[in-house]
């Protein structure tokens, strides 16, 4: 066999998938990048102290996803769609991001975290949102 056949043969199993691609690591079930926004705001008057938030990351948050995760000091606003005339609150926001396995324990402890922080702080919800991602190290 000619040196450019052999070289043509392996570009095109590359392309193909076939060999690994370095830098590129896709778990079986796929990446899921989480992103979930916690609002500091108490409905009584106040906020989520950083003392509290530091704790509640510690203890609800890290047992969870152990392997890491971004949080992330924000501000934001949002209108509560269950009332017509409910007025924009504005407030301090924690960002989480965190990148996980597509598996059910990732969808459960996602859905515990945000029960324990709605439930811990009086919060009427946790906005979260859900993308496919690649991992590229």
């Amino acid at each position: 066999m000619s040196r450019r056949f052999i070289c043509t043969f392996l570009v095109v199993l590359f392309l193909a998938g076939a060999l690994p691609r370095d830098g590129f690591a896709d778990p079986p079930g796929g990446a899921v990048q989480s992103t979930l926004y916690f609002g500091l705001a108490l409905s009584g008057g106040g906020t989520v102290s950083e003392r509290d938030w530091t704790r509640f990351l510690a203890e609800v948050v890290t047992p969870r996803f152990p392997d890491g995760l971004t949080v992330v000091d924000a501000y934001g606003q949002w209108r509560d769609p269950a009332l017509a005339d409910a007025p924009i609150i504005r407030e301090a926001t924690k960002i989480i991001i965190v990148v996980h396995d597509d598996v059910p324990e990732a969808a459960r402890a996602l859905a515990d975290i945000k029960a324990e922080y709605m439930f811990r702080f009086g919060q009427k919800s946790v906005f979260h949102t859900d993308a496919a991602v690649r991992i590229v190290e």
